[in-house]
């Protein structure tokens, strides 16, 4: 069993990076006040736009755009309704989610140029990026810098905020900005590097793991990264059971890493503080 995890470390440094980017931006925004549910949503619009901008214009960086550019749309949206109109934030993000796994699956029927080869990017330079450079940015940014600290003050006391003359909505609107230029390079990852292409619903719950990871992680940086981690090494031994052929069902692998999720936040629940305003509109 030693071996098989040990072996099963790289795939699983490669394979959990779009979760690792949903993860990042995911913890922004919520250390902001906002809980974006609809990031699942976001994600897929994401790994489409990718994929479609790659095959039009035969480029990875163009699809990498077009991927940014697909979750900014739905940040927009998500925006409007919570920032701008203060509508309930599950609420918006659960129809959000509906929108994008419609919208992304009639695209996907109707659009032919989704079943034509699509350039495709190794996974070697992005290594580093994800899992070393945008944290450490992160993290000085939301703890070493006057915005981060005003970004916090966003998530804990936004009136505190306020009455320094500092505008709440601008600063929510800034961390969904940077939520989904994450998330977008995360989507576009997850369809020009680990797929050939768009599949319908392909993001396969990564955004709601993100959201159980920052929980996990109890809003911090480091706890982040050692959740995508742990999730990461669950997934990639899943696809290594598969290959060793143990007489284990196939069905069974598949929720090894949902399992290792779920007991995770059994572990963790009732022992974290999240932000005091958290989700309140």
């Amino acid at each position: 069993m030693f071996e098989l995890i040990v072996s099963s470390i790289p795939l699983a440094i490669v394979a959990s990076i779009p979760l690792l980017l949903a993860v990042e931006g995911e913890l922004v925004v919520q250390r902001g006040g906002i809980i974006n549910l609809g990031i699942e949503g976001m994600m897929l619009a994401a790994a489409m736009s990718a994929a479609f901008a790659a095959q039009a214009s035969g480029s990875v960086v163009i699809g990498f755009i077009g991927g940014i550019a697909g979750a900014l749309t739905i940040a927009a949206i998500f925006g409007v309704f919570t920032v701008v109109l203060r509508a309930d934030q599950i609420v918006t993000g659960t129809a959000v989610n509906l929108l994008a796994l419609g919208g992304t699956s009639f695209v996907y029927q109707e659009v032919q140029a989704f079943k034509q080869q699509i350039p495709q990017l190794r996974t070697d330079p992005i290594l580093p990026l994800a899992w070393i450079l945008i944290p450490v940015a992160l993290g000085v940014i939301l703890w070493n810098t006057s915005f981060g600290l005003r970004l916090r003050a966003c998530g804990e006391h936004p009136e505190a905020l306020a009455a320094t003359g500092r505008s709440v909505k601008t600063h929510r609107w800034i961390a969904l900005a940077i939520e989904a230029i994450l998330v977008g390079l995360g989507g576009a990852y997850l369809s020009l590097a680990l797929s050939n292409g768009f599949a319908e619903n392909m993001t396969a719950g990564r955004g709601f793991i993100a959201l159980s990871i920052v929980i996990f992680g109890r809003w911090k940086m480091k706890g982040a990264l050692l959740g995508t981690a742990i999730f990461g090494l669950a997934a990639a031994m899943q696809y290594a059971l598969q290959a060793a052929n143990r007489g284990i069902p196939y069905h069974l692998l598949l929720a090894v890493p949902y399992l290792v999720t779920l007991l995770i936040l059994c572990g963790v629940a009732g022992r974290v503080r999240a932000p005091e305003n958290l989700g309140v509109r």
